[in-house]
């Protein structure tokens, strides 16, 4: 058995650490399986990523939020929702303050559309019914 130092901070993450496994797993767990645990069940983010994280958390552009930990958690929730659906949406990246602006320009113009997200989504149902109309009509000359 190897003799570690490690830092007070470190000493309680792992302690905390300790203390979630045991309650999980109902049965008392030491350093080593905590350390286990994390060996096994960690992923290595990129430092610039990481980085960016914490910065929209600090700066409030993730609200709600307040580790990066909660952060990739909640992401990796959503990704794996987003596919479990019968459709899969495709993410188009759109300036926050241009949607919520149009959100707000749908409730108070009185809009036919509910929010942003009815507005995008009826126009390109507008667009793909256009085009399959396009096609019917030019279907001898596509061949």
């Amino acid at each position: 058995m190897k003799t570690l130092k490690v830092q007070d901070e470190i000493h309680e993450k792992l302690t905390t650490l300790v203390g979630e496994l045991t309650a999980q797993s109902g049965k008392l767990q030491t350093y080593a399986d905590a350390l286990q645990q994390l060996l096994e069940s960690s992923i290595v983010l990129p430092e610039s990523l990481v980085k960016e994280i914490a910065e929209a958390i600090e700066n409030r552009r993730a609200v709600g939020y307040t580790t990066v930990t909660d952060f990739v958690r909640d992401a990796v929730r959503r990704r794996l929702e987003e596919t479990k659906t019968e459709e899969f949406y495709v993410n188009v990246p759109i300036p926050r303050e241009e949607y919520e602006l149009l959100n707000k320009a749908m409730e108070e113009t009185g809009a036919a559309y509910k929010n942003a997200d009815d507005y995008i989504r009826q126009h390109i149902r507008e667009r793909v019914e256009e085009y399959r109309r396009y096609l019917e009509t030019h279907k001898e000359h596509l061949q």
